[in-house]
């Protein structure tokens, strides 16, 4: 299940009201432990997220910043069987802010998926 679609922006606020305009609920405006301003978009069910990241083009450092985030459950026990399968995982599982396991994949075209724990 789709948790959210997360971009890199020059101008948080002027996003923000972009998707707001479009029938959106901002619940996220905040500056992260590493210094970057995140803002998140409900639009329906789902939700876009955003990394406020000044300047002309994303720094290299923050490659995990566009990515999809998906809701799977057994995360634990598929990471291994798509390890073994040729899937790339780009960050091995670890506790999420909220607490469940959460790892990052790359996709056949190098995307970052976030794939976290649902609990279901």
């Amino acid at each position: 299940m789709l948790k959210h679609v997360s971009f890199v922006t020059r101008d948080l606020a002027a996003t923000l009201a972009f998707y707001v305009r479009l029938g959106g609920v901002v619940e996220k405006d905040l500056t992260t432990a590493e210094g970057y301003r995140r803002g998140v978009v409900r639009l329906g069910e789902g939700r876009l997220q955003f990394f406020e990241v000044p300047g002309e083009a994303p720094a290299p450092h923050l490659h995990w910043a566009e990515h999809i985030a998906l809701h799977v459950s057994g995360l634990r026990a598929l990471l291994p069987e798509w390890r073994a399968a040729g899937v790339t995982v780009s960050r091995d599982l670890q506790p999420s802010p909220g607490g469940r396991d959460m790892a990052f994949v790359l996709d056949p075209d190098g995307r970052q998926v976030e794939l976290l724990e649902s609990g279901l």
